[in-house]
């Protein structure tokens, strides 16, 4: 009987499995980030954020001068004009300086076919049909600010750099006697 019972309890043991029961673990819900999905295959990547345009690109820009200096017999000081446009826009004219001794009224800056001045504005050449500036010059002036002149372009056909440019005066609303003159540089 000690043999039976020895037996029974060998059998009970292993019918329960000898050995303590595994606490049951609850499922996982699938990683919907990994790069995996349930089947083992990779899941289909999400399309990338395409990236923005480059920007356009600074629009060109040029900048030309002309250092005016006065015909003989005229008593008014030298002056620089100034040109200065971006592209698509207009050409800006001012200066840096005055023609200090210039009397009030009316003038014309006249840009000339001819590359140099000569003496008296000699050389400058037949006025080019876009390059008339009218201004008026007033007490206590000390720089020109002509502002914006659609007719002048300084890069391309018809560019004014290369050019003379005359100061006259003004005679019944057209272009008078030369008063100074200076070639037009193309630079900073």
């Amino acid at each position: 009987m000690k043999h039976a019972m020895i037996l029974m309890t060998i059998l009970a043991i292993a019918a329960c499995g000898g050995k303590k029961k595994p606490v049951p673990v609850e499922p996982k819900e699938p990683d919907t980030d990994s790069a995996t999905a349930n089947d083992g295959k990779k899941a289909p990547a999400e399309p990338a954020e395409p990236a923005p345009p480059p920007p356009p690109p600074a629009p060109k820009s040029w900048h030309a001068k002309a250092e005016l200096a006065p015909v003989k017999g005229v008593k008014i000081k030298s002056a620089t004009v100034t040109f200065a446009q971006e592209e698509g826009q207009p050409v800006t004219v001012g200066s840096t300086g005055w023609f200090e001794g210039i009397k009030s009224g009316k003038y014309h800056l006249v840009v000339h076919d001819g590359a140099d001045c000569g003496p008296n504005a000699t050389k400058a050449g037949k006025p080019m049909a876009t390059g008339d500036i009218p201004f008026t010059a007033a007490k206590g002036m000390d720089s020109l600010d002509v502002g914006k002149v659609d007719t002048l372009q300084l890069d391309g056909d018809g560019a004014i750099v290369g050019h003379t440019l005359v100061l006259h005066d003004d005679k019944k609303g057209k272009p008078g006697k030369a008063l100074a003159c200076g070639p037009i540089a193309g630079g900073e």
